[in-house]
């Protein structure tokens, strides 16, 4: 083995003297031979004659000595290599259209796929991820699913299962951290103390929490993110010991976690992690009946179970719970990977994109295999001169393969280029609650696959020319001429090709038309109070220092007292959460004197306290009975406005004014309130989701810590803002404002993801269109510039110039409305796997069926009628002489 490679790099370093030794070589077996001959009796001239047509050429016999070693193939691809480059230079042009349709494609691909990768193909930045799993909790019988558990369903199964190695709970809000600088909000997750190790994740610095950490009446502890640690404290190693302050209480830090440590589902940069025990918010929920679920609990499998016996496990248990709780029954609990549960609701639109750029690249690769196709066609004499003097069809086939692969490498290099610059513009559009464990970059797996896109766009759109030349017939080529026109299956080929790039066209711009109308249906949607104008602001009062109602509801009347005394901020109001801005609070309520109903069964409906003038500020209109007034207060009877949507549902055929509801914010306990008044319905969650039933109570009466403090005001947004700062830092200078923005601004980002996915869909529809019109133009100028000859001769017997015009556009009328009967079924099956994204839109929306053909229809005529004219051009008398 060690000499056949060293003798073939001798044939490959010293060419010159290896030939010049096979010459004698062959020179001395041919003498040998003759002087056999002449021995039997021959002259030198008929044993030389006699040898030659025994032992053949010398060439063929040097060309199989040469093929024997393995570097011939080195060598032959060394000479297709140079010849390729040498036919794409002598033909920029042509070279530099490819290479720039190949780019684009690869470029876009590149660019999502380079998402697709961070955000869905890497796994989880924890060990094992795969042992990871989110725990929930559903009632099929009430149609409720993926809720989070109660908290003694949680202490239950983590103190009881076998399947589990470690079970944790999460949740978020934010704190008040004042020292070392200006007040702040920090993002708190509240954990229980097992959760860094479910993750198995050990700190930067200092340890994580211990199981004593979690109990009641153990001393607040707290852990850092590195940003924050290094952002507010200098990174000063010696903090782990020392205090920090969080809602005006003390909190030692313990630990710091690194900045590759990521929360599930609550991703913030600076974070600080506290046991769920020593958190002002969710420690009192603790204690909440069994029916809360409330709790997102994550848990680790132990190695070696599968999730059959997870399962099996958790019925059991639920079974138990349902026996031990009353409330728990009929409540199952069920699990599925942590991954997919964090990347659920972007997977099928990051995978769409995928597949619509891929469609893209399969338009951009049809119109590159045309071009090809018709330069094959005009090298057609060449291809069939070489196969005359002996080259082999496989011979050719290689070449015209590595002409294609130097042409898809080129285009994946340049496409690598257009994927960053992409790349670059595309970061700033992704929405901001798309998961991001992973920097989307151009890693190694995204080159690679750049790389493998370019050698597949290669092989797809260089087989036409293969198989174009496979198929021809040397002795027709070359004794034609130009006057033959083109041959049948190179123009079936073409036209296939255009339907393709039709059909292909068809279902991107359809699945766009729908998304663009989709969205163009949600921004139209009425929310039910009236944004402009409007400046919202979040107030958070820190807990152990405003501990009781009594003082949220002084701090709210104070703030709304001196906000209204500034000039031009009359309109002002408190509330929480706001509708679409906040995540809903979920209450359940009883109407009075209706039969209560069964265990584990309640009405509810989304629950919001406000001040007086908050109905003025959003502009929600009442619809019968009062607002709220200045007697509504903490020592007046509880009352309570409804939405429309609750009266529609739950007083169907009746007066509601004046009837009673008992519910309550655990805060506030349970009481019974009269309905005073009905308003207009709001889109409480989503302008996706239809209004749901409101709940409305005055501030003063169930006041919170804080809230969204909201302002209608002609001075602007940034006069606004700046005047509620100010206003709060003359009551308290420890408290920070935050998420301060025009509610325009805020409605406007609701949307963010639907705008995106329709946005970039949008904009590969395009592309799409405008290379299918290339393809279109690409095929019918060709096919006029073969065609010339016999145009030629239907003006010489008597065809008018309106008469080509119309054959021409004929053409493209059928290569159209066939790529429209191709594409309008694949449309309509690929329409229906983005029925979940639409909104007031079915998936076979006629408008949309109707208007995409239609443009695609005027595009093609478009493309084809620049060719067509230059057909009605064409002089009978020079067309005769065409070659």
């Amino acid at each position: 083995m060690l000499q056949n490679i060293a003798s073939g790099l001798r044939s490959l370093l010293r060419k010159r003297q290896v030939e010049r030794e096979l010459d004698e070589e062959l020179r001395l077996y041919l003498e040998m031979a003759i002087e056999e001959k002449m021995q039997q009796g021959m002259t030198r001239n008929d044993a030389f004659r006699a040898v030659r047509l025994e032992r053949g050429s010398l060439e063929v016999t040097k060309e199989a000595v040469r093929s024997a070693g393995w570097e011939s193939f080195w060598e032959i691809l060394w000479q297709d290599l140079r010849f390729a480059m040498r036919m794409l230079r002598k033909s920029p042009a042509f070279t530099g259209v490819v290479t720039l349709t190949l780019a684009l494609g690869i470029g876009v691909n590149t660019a999502i796929f380079s998402v697709v990768n961070a955000v869905l193909l890497r796994p989880l930045p924890y060990a094992n991820p795969s042992q990871l799993v989110f725990v929930r909790e559903g009632k099929p019988e009430a149609g409720i699913t993926g809720l989070g558990m109660s908290y003694p369903s949680f202490t239950e199964m983590r103190d009881e299962n076998r399947v589990f190695s470690a079970v944790a709970s999460l949740g978020g809000h934010a704190l008040v951290l004042t020292g070392n600088g200006e007040p702040s909000e920090v993002s708190t997750v509240v954990v229980t103390s097992d959760f860094f190790s479910v993750l198995a994740a050990e700190p930067l610095l200092g340890r994580v929490f211990f199981p004593q950490d979690g109990q009641r009446g153990a001393a607040p502890v707290a852990v850092l993110s590195e940003s924050l640690w290094r952002e507010r404290f200098g990174g000063d190693p010696g903090m782990v010991g020392r205090s920090i302050t969080l809602d005006m209480r003390p909190y030692t830090v313990i630990g710091v976690m690194s900045a590759s440590f990521h929360t599930p589902f609550l991703n913030q940069k600076n974070q600080v992690w506290i046991p769920l025990a020593q958190d002002p918010l969710f420690s009192v929920w603790m204690t909440r009946p069994p029916q809360e679920h409330w709790m997102a609990v994550i848990a680790r499998v132990r190695p070696g179970i599968s999730s059959a016996q997870v399962q099996a496990e958790l019925e059991l248990l639920s079974a138990r719970l349902g026996r031990e709780f009353p409330a728990e029954k009929g409540w199952t609990i069920g699990i599925e990977p942590l991954q997919q549960t964090i990347t659920g609701d972007v997977k099928l639109p990051l995978l769409l994109l995928l597949v619509a750029v891929g469609m893209v690249l399969l338009i951009g690769c049809a119109n590159v295999a045309n071009l090809l196709l018709s330069r094959a066609t005009s090298r057609s004499k060449e291809i069939a001169i070489r196969i005359t003097l002996g080259a082999g069809r496989r011979r050719i086939a290689r070449q015209l393969l590595t002409e294609c692969a130097i042409l898809g490498l080129l285009g994946g290099l340049i496409g690598t280029l257009v994927a960053c610059w992409g790349l670059a513009a595309l970061l700033p559009l992704l929405p901001s609650g798309l998961p991001k464990f992973h920097a989307i970059r151009m890693d190694r797996l995204v080159l690679l696959f750049a790389l493998m896109l370019s050698l597949a766009a290669s092989l797809v759109f260089g087989l036409a020319p293969v198989l174009s030349a496979a198929g021809s017939e040397p002795h027709k080529e070359l004794g034609q001429g130009g006057r033959a026109g083109e041959s049948a299956g190179p123009r079936r080929a073409r036209a296939f090709l255009a339907v393709g790039e039709i059909a292909l066209a068809i279902v991107l711009l359809t699945g766009a038309g729908l998304l663009i109308r989709s969205f163009a249906q949600l921004t139209s949607v009425d929310p039910g109070f009236a944004p402009n104008h409007v400046v919202k602001a979040m107030v958070s009062l820190p807990q152990f220092q405003y501990s009781t109602p009594k003082q949220w509801a002084a701090f709210s009347e104070e703030l709304i007292t001196r906000l209204q005394a500034q000039p031009g901020m009359q309109d002002s109001a408190i509330a929480g959460p706001l509708p679409i801005v906040d995540c809903c609070i979920t209450l359940a309520f009883q109407i009075d004197g209706n039969p209560p109903l069964q265990a584990g069964v309640a009405d509810t409906a989304n629950y919001v306290p406000v001040s007086t003038r908050y109905f003025s500020v959003m502009g929600i209109p009442l619809v019968r009975g009062r607002l709220f007034n200045e007697s509504d207060s903490s020592s007046s009877a509880a009352v309570a406005l409804i939405s429309e949507a609750l009266a529609k549902r739950y007083f169907p055929n009746e007066n509601p004014l004046g009837r009673h509801l008992t519910f309550g914010f655990p805060a506030n306990g349970i009481v019974s309130h009269e309905i005073v008044g009905v308003v207009g319905d709001i889109h409480d969650v989503s302008l996706g989701n239809e209004p749901g039933p409101m709940l409305y109570v005055p501030f003063a009466q169930a006041p919170l810590w804080g809230g969204e403090v909201v302002v209608k005001s002609m001075l602007g947004a940034s006069g606004a803002a700046g005047a509620i700062r100010a206003v709060i830092r003359g009551i308290d200078k420890n408290l920070p404002v935050t998420d301060v923005a025009p509610l325009p601004d805020v409605l406007n980002a609701s949307v963010a993801q639907p705008r995106f996915r329709t946005f970039l869909l949008g904009l590969f529809g395009a592309i799409a269109l405008i290379l299918a019109a290339v393809g279109i133009f690409g095929v019918i100028s060709y096919s006029v510039s073969r065609r010339t000859h016999e145009l030629g001769i239907r003006m010489v017997l008597g065809a008018q110039p309106v008469s080509v015009l119309s054959m021409i556009l004929r053409e493209t009328l059928v290569l159209t409305l066939t790529g429209i009967a191709v594409g309008v079924p694949c449309a309509l099956a690929t329409a229906r796997l983005i029925t979940h994204l639409l909104f007031k839109v079915t998936p076979y929306d006629p408008v949309t069926l109707a208007l995409v053909p239609f443009a695609l229809l005027a595009v093609a005529a478009l493309a084809s009628y620049i060719p067509a004219r230059r057909a009605m051009k064409v002089d009978p008398m020079v067309a005769l002489r065409y070659e």
